[in-house]
């Protein structure tokens, strides 16, 4: 018989006011014993929560490891608030959690559940966002990472949300443009896998191809059950043009929804900051300059202002 193995977790992760569906444990003084501290099924009030506090560690066991990350995913929004969570180990938690979310979504994009766990994950950024401006700070430092489909969908909802606060969007018109920031690259999960993980630029045919993903994405979405035309419209034209020369039906100018505007700016402005297998990351400077001077067409440029007002502002907080 295997012996049982157990793994620490954080302790300030477990939420007052909620119910575990996993057994908590602590050591003996000799370290080589464990107890249970909290049964599962059991509720966590507010005498748990100060017996947690004077304990050193808690361990869950190895077998009932996914039922602490799906706990920890239900109750991210709750964790988003947790002033006693240091702020940038916060926004990597919050981070690390929509990467899970956005992996499960890119492997079975038309499961409805998979889209359904995204929205936690979006609201958490929300509450970041709106109420602890180091930890935004935070989440644009993560950001800084190579170009991967996944981490690029989460880096852009992190800037779109910024952005959008930053423009008076409120409530559930901010969350609904979190989840359309979330999904805009979902028709990528229906292009070929060494297309989107080329090491190098594409060839022109392989750059048709990838050109269908926002139609792909726009067609899962609607076999989803997703009915919003604000979150539609920003899946479909997040690579439109305003002078009607993008993709995939070349609208031009005001037709491109204010949200895919908002989405195809920052966007472009994480494909340009992060590391690509063909190109070193440009600075933030250097990509809002190019921004700036060499996509009037392509952008609009009120929303490239807002955004570098944005970022002005979030360095200046600091």
């Amino acid at each position: 018989m295997s012996q049982k193995r157990y793994k620490a977790i954080d302790k300030r992760l477990i939420t007052e006011g909620s119910q575990i569906d996993f057994n908590l444990y602590l050591t003996d003084d000799t370290k080589t014993h464990m107890t249970v501290f909290l049964q599962s099924d059991t509720a966590v009030d507010g005498n748990t929560k100060i017996k947690l506090r004077e304990i050193e560690m808690v361990y869950i066991s190895e077998a009932e490891e996914t039922k602490y990350k799906e706990y920890v995913e239900r109750h991210i929004q709750t964790i988003a608030k947790n002033s006693e969570i240091p702020t940038e180990q916060k926004a990597r938690l919050v981070y690390e959690k929509a990467a899970e979310a956005i992996d499960a979504m890119f492997k079975n994009p038309e499961s409805l559940e998979n889209v359904k766990n995204a929205q936690p994950v979006v609201n958490s950024f929300i509450d970041i966002i709106l109420h602890d401006k180091s930890a935004v700070e935070s989440l644009m430092k993560i950001t800084a990472h190579d170009y991967y489909t996944h981490t690029h969908s989460i880096n852009v909802s992190i800037y779109t949300l910024s952005l959008g606060s930053f423009l008076g969007i409120k409530g559930k018109d901010l969350e609904d443009l979190g989840m359309a920031a979330i999904l805009h690259d979902l028709g990528k999960s229906k292009v070929d896998y060494d297309i989107i993980n080329k090491n190098g630029k594409l060839t022109d045919e392989e750059f048709s191809k990838m050109k269908h993903h926002p139609a792909l994405g726009h067609a899962i979405a609607l076999k989803l059950g997703i009915t919003d035309k604000e979150i539609l419209s920003a899946i479909r034209h997040h690579h439109e043009k305003l002078d009607g020369g993008g993709y995939p039906d070349g609208i031009k100018g005001e037709r491109i929804s204010r949200y895919a505007r908002i989405i195809g700016v920052c966007d472009v402005f994480d494909a340009l900051s992060t590391k690509r297998s063909y190109k070193d990351p440009m600075s933030s400077f250097e990509a809002l300059k190019l921004m700036k001077e060499h996509m009037a067409g392509h952008l609009d440029m009120s929303i490239v202002d807002a955004f570098i007002k944005m970022l002005r502002k979030r360095e200046e907080e600091k």
